[in-house]
């Protein structure tokens, strides 16, 4: 491992050989140029406060790294390890919230109201103004114009027994057939792409994930997956918030681990872990899911944080 002192302007070629890898990790605000080819460029790639993993190559390769003003660590070799880089952070701090009709919310059409789409079923829709009113529901769409996703409720016909509700979506002809997800659907609140190595080989991500519920006895059930794996799986009942802190490490290529998949935080557990077969060396999608079991009842994602480990 070589260590690229920090400097205004100035680049430094590096050899890749064949079935080797680059790792190149910028630390600063100021960007560093990444440039792979062998004789003529194949890939610009510019790093920010960020590390990245380039191969491995079935080839020779000559990266040329360009510094803007940052220190910049790269390694060469078949398993590239950058130890001393910053965690990359991701996630959002943008509220998310849910709230599902119940489940006789079906054979969906839809009309104008005041210019909005009003979603008309078959079935009471079950939801209250005072608790559905701002909140979101997902909605699919079979065809035309609108957009599969979450779209906040703006006014119910009337309460609990109506089987209309009116959407935050402007009245196009030829939408399609809606389906809304219904109570006991589960629905992915947020999700972001994990990039491959950004792990390393032996590091690691820290998940952190703020929830506010419905106090009701009903459950609403709680998810972190990464991988499609299921990193999480909790029923909360009568609680009013929760808060996920789960730590999961990287062994290689092929497995990761996390504590058990029942507990939303640290600590001494009866069940056992979770081990996940799950190639941190691609990119994964680490996801956020929730299931109302009644209508009616809420589950907001305040926040959530990955904090990931080379």
């Amino acid at each position: 491992m070589f260590l690229y002192p920090s400097a205004v302007s100035t680049e430094k070629e590096v050899l890749i050989p064949r079935g080797s890898s680059l790792s190149v990790g910028s630390i600063g605000d100021q960007p560093t140029l990444v440039q792979i080819g062998v004789q003529t460029p194949t890939g610009v790639v510019e790093l920010s406060n960020r590390a990245q993993t380039f191969g491995p190559y079935a080839n020779d390769r000559v990266a040329t790294i360009y510094n803007r003003g940052a220190t910049v660590e790269y390694d060469v070799s078949v398993q590239p390890k950058l130890r001393s880089f910053p965690p990359l952070v991701l996630g959002s701090l943008s509220p998310v919230t849910l709230v599902q009709p119940a489940a006789t919310f079906i054979t969906l059409t839809y009309e104008t109201n005041a210019g909005l789409v009003r979603l008309v079923s078959a079935g009471a829709h079950g939801l209250t103004a005072a608790v559905a009113v701002g909140a979101s529901v997902y909605v699919t769409w079979a065809t035309g114009t609108g957009v599969n996703g979450f779209y906040e409720i703006t006014a119910l016909d009337t309460d609990t027994t109506g089987l209309k509700i009116t959407i935050n979506l402007p009245f196009v002809s030829g939408l399609g057939t809606p389906t809304v997800a219904v109570a006991n659907t589960v629905v992915t609140l947020a999700s972001v792409t994990v990039p491959g190595w950004s792990m390393g080989v032996g590091g690691g991500m820290e998940i952190d994930a703020l929830f506010t519920l419905t106090n009701s006895a009903t459950a609403k059930n709680l998810g972190l997956t990464y991988g499609g794996g299921v990193l999480m799986a909790v029923s909360a009942a009568s609680n009013a918030s929760a808060c996920a802190q789960k730590l999961m490490c990287n062994r290689g290529s092929s497995q990761v681990v996390s504590n058990a998949a029942n507990q939303v935080g640290h600590g001494l557990s009866t069940a056992a872990n979770v081990f996940l077969s799950v190639d941190a060396t691609v990119d994964q999608t680490f996801a956020v899911t929730a299931q109302p079991a009644a209508a009616n009842n809420i589950v907001k994602l305040e926040a959530f944080k990955l904090h990931i480990n080379f």
